[in-house]
């Protein structure tokens, strides 16, 4: 009788440690900027959407040479201007043999300086928000929804491939930090290129900015 009295205890004791395991497995894997710097968990709506939210985008490198922008990245733009900083490049010429999803006009560089704290601020409070669970539990809602395939600030990534945790950045065109211009490491701008669906407006972020029709 005891030994039957054991069985499901233990059990449940394991289910329980495999349980706090995954849990903790998946706390790890999701970046909250927010609350690991200040204690302060930000959190975004997910009420805004219909469509269900996007997995996380997988690289898609620039492979032709398009100069006008899609509606996309045009909206992602006037959003984040819209919050302060300046309107830079979507667009870049297609010379050279460099890979840049700028050549795709897939990509924006919002104008913020990183050595002035209102720009910095900004850009922060912006990776907050778009890093973000949504209300629902699913870690970086904004930026999977947008199509983001990856920012580059203050010589930082942040890539989807781990989870949008920030990790160290040097451009290719520099051997190191102190050879590197701010453009290069990305201090005078917040670099943010999109997947093409993002750019074109076809993700469930950019339906949702849709007003309804009046009248």
């Amino acid at each position: 009788m005891r030994m039957r009295a054991m069985v499901p205890t233990t059990v449940l004791l394991v289910l329980g440690l495999l349980l706090g395991h995954a849990a903790a497995a998946s706390a790890e894997s999701s970046y909250h900027p927010s609350s690991a710097r200040r204690g302060i968990g930000v959190v975004t709506s997910s009420a805004p959407y219909v469509m269900p939210i996007e997995p996380y985008a997988g690289y898609q490198p620039q492979t032709k040479c398009r100069q006008k922008p899609k509606p996309g990245i045009l909206l992602l733009a006037d959003w984040l201007v819209a919050r302060g900083g300046g309107y830079g490049p979507i667009s870049r010429s297609c010379e050279g043999t460099s890979t840049s999803e700028h050549k795709e006009s897939r990509a924006f560089d919002w104008l913020l300086d990183a050595s002035k704290p209102e720009d910095a601020a900004l850009a922060q409070a912006m990776l907050d928000e778009i890093f973000a669970p949504d209300d629902t539990g699913e870690p970086a809602a904004l930026a999977r929804r947008m199509g983001i395939m990856y920012v580059i600030w203050n010589d930082r990534m942040y890539a989807p491939y781990r989870g949008f945790a920030p990790e160290r950045y040097l451009s290719s065109s520099c051997r190191t930090k102190r050879s590197c211009s701010p453009t290069l490491r990305h201090r005078d701008h917040v670099h943010i290129s999109l997947t093409r669906q993002g750019a074109k407006g076809l993700t469930s972020w950019y339906y949702a900015q849709q007003q309804p029709p009046t009248g």
